[in-house]
């Protein structure tokens, strides 16, 4: 199981994203890992609210994905311009196309990704204004993948 700082995450993919990783896996410096593919939304308002929280933000009560007023601030705190999160409901990972790496070189990642999209081994999301595909943020490399080559068999999602 991938693993940041003391924490072991969980990456949650199916078997297209596994197929996915495997067409990218290979261009990968050694050492990176995959820390996050799928997101549900009550996943992604609690990393919003593990980030606000270590930050020393304090709630008034429990954030609730149906009331954003409890925790749109909180969101505000965490998301940085270095190490942003989206808010819940609007983000690429709750559709699985969103893939989070991390390891000793974010460079060699990102540019490993860029060749392994130029190699038609994955197909980029387009970007978007003001946000690159791939990028980096924070201590990760985070890329927008709509699709794969094996064994140069096109997919891509149904």
């Amino acid at each position: 199981m991938p693993k940041r700082g003391d924490k072991a995450d969980y990456v949650q993919m199916s078997d297209y994203n596994d197929a996915v990783w495997q067409c990218l896996r290979l261009y990968l410096p050694p050492g990176t890992r995959l820390t996050s593919v799928y997101r549900s939304d009550e996943h992604q308002l609690a990393v919003i609210v593990e980030r606000a929280k270590a930050r020393g933000y304090k709630f008034s009560g429990p954030p609730t994905l149906s009331n954003p007023s409890t925790w749109l601030d909180a969101w505000r705190l965490a998301s940085t311009r270095r190490d942003p999160i989206a808010k819940p409901g609007s983000s690429q990972h709750r559709l699985a196309k969103a893939y989070d790496l991390t390891g000793p070189d974010l460079a060699a990642i990102e540019a490993a990704i860029k060749k392994a999209a130029a190699d038609g081994r994955i197909v980029l999301a387009p970007a978007r204004p003001h946000w690159n595909n791939p990028r980096r943020e924070g201590h990760c490399v985070h890329v927008e993948i709509l699709g794969g080559s094996i064994d140069f068999e096109p997919f891509d999602f149904a």
